[in-house]
């Protein structure tokens, strides 16, 4: 590969010379942001000057057109561009301090992932499988298991990320503090399916309904389930999903899927514990996410609350028969019906607050009242919601019940 001195000081002498050379559905090598080069292909070249200093869109072989960038011809590489000499330095450069050493984030390698790797011996890079990742802090300094392809497994050696090439691997951004994983390889390409009708206010949506079919489809032959158990307290909803064998290369998408639909549930019935049965890997994956500092923490502190016993944890248990689950049960719930005399309502959203007046069956008052849900205040919070009560009672004689709505559910031996 060119130097990075060289790399700097590439240039073009003319858009037309470029045009002449790249063309639509050029194969070549374009630059990706972890700072290695990948197979890419050109899907458009401009002339606009408003792209002068990135006019060649690539799209990277493999992936989605989301990840298509525009590029500038100093981040591409092909035998067909033309080659150009690297500018002399005007002077000596001053030494630079020593680079701290790299720090690579593996969490988007998964076992059977293809990789580049370069081997020491040959001086270049070679295909090769992921076989694991390894967490323990022996191998902190090459944490990675590979297979070489076409070789025998006596060749598997263990590297570090600066021996490898993959879009999946990222540099560590220093001074970020650690957080939930984000969505896994596998989990983007099986569940993030484009609708046939773009959501014109949000582009990027991707409904799960069709990521749910597309993966249910792919995981059709697969004979091992995930089941849970959502406990309350009189009642348990039930639910079972298929899932990849645990060295299967699709496995993270299954633990992302379960950890989705089981979020999608407790709030749709509530929940004061998780209780799992199926394959070790993924179980535990779910239940770290369902834990304190994992993806939905968010879920796991508020349920005590919702279900109103602040005292009792949210707890996440695994069991090792589908016997041993708890069998689903609901219990039907009696609202009332009547609606007459003077009666107030308000419903806490997002981002308003609604507020209704009812006398006798019949809407008196209807208003939305804009509301900052996320000031810190609590008194700004009760006054909104004091003074769109004030303005919805202004349309009665009297209040004989008033009636509200919030986070929260309705069962038999709740306070919340």
């Amino acid at each position: 590969p060119p130097s990075v001195c060289a790399q700097v000081a590439l240039r073009v002498s003319s858009f037309g010379a470029m045009a002449d050379t790249l063309e639509v559905g050029m194969k070549l090598h374009a630059l990706y942001s972890d700072g290695e080069y990948y197979p890419a292909e050109v899907v458009e070249v401009s002339e606009s000057d408003r792209r002068k200093k990135a006019p060649i869109k690539v799209h990277f072989v493999g992936y989605e057109t989301s990840d298509d960038k525009w590029m500038s011809m100093d981040k591409l590489k092909s035998k067909k561009l033309p080659k150009v000499k690297a500018e002399e330095p005007k002077e000596k450069a001053k030494p630079k301090a020593k680079a701290k050493a790299k720090e690579y984030d593996y969490a988007g390698l998964e076992p059977n992932m293809r990789v580049n790797v370069f081997a020491e011996a040959e001086g270049k890079f070679f295909p090769a499988e992921v076989v694991v990742v390894s967490t323990g802090k022996g191998k902190a300094s090459a944490p990675v298991k590979i297979h070489w392809v076409g070789y025998t497994k006596a060749s598997d050696e263990w590297v570090g990320g600066d021996r490898i090439k993959s879009k999946n691997l990222k540099l560590k951004t220093q001074g970020a503090k650690a957080g939930p994983p984000g969505m896994p390889p596998a989990a983007r390409r099986l569940l993030l399916v484009k609708p046939k009708v773009e959501a014109p206010l949000d582009p990027g949506f991707r409904p799960l309904v069709l990521g749910k079919r597309a993966y249910l489809e792919a995981a059709k032959d697969c004979t091992e389930k995930l089941e849970w158990a959502l406990t309350r307290s009189d009642g348990c909803a039930r639910y079972s999903l298929p899932v990849f064998d645990e060295k299967h290369k699709d496995v993270k998408a299954s633990s992302y899927l379960a950890g989705v639909l089981i979020q999608e549930m407790i709030w749709q019935r509530s929940a004061s514990s998780l209780v799992l049965c199926g394959p070790k890997r993924i179980c535990e994956a779910v239940k770290k996410a369902y834990s304190k500092g994992g993806a939905y923490e968010f879920e796991v502190m508020s349920m005590p609350n919702v279900c109103g016993h602040p005292d009792k944890p949210f707890v996440v248990t695994l069991v090792e028969k589908a016997e041993d689950l708890p069998a689903a049960k609901d219990t039907p719930q009696v609202c009332g019906k009547d609606a007459s005399g003077c009666r107030l309502a308000f419903d806490l959203g997002k981002s308003d607050i609604k507020t209704v007046a009812v006398k006798d069956n019949e809407v008196l008052y209807s208003k939305e009242t804009e509301w900052d849900v996320t000031n810190p205040d609590p008194q700004y919070h009760y006054d909104a919601i004091m003074d769109a009560m004030k303005l919805a009672k202004a349309a009665l004689p009297k209040v004989d019940a008033i009636g509200g709505s919030a986070t929260g559910t309705i069962s038999a031996d709740n306070e919340a």
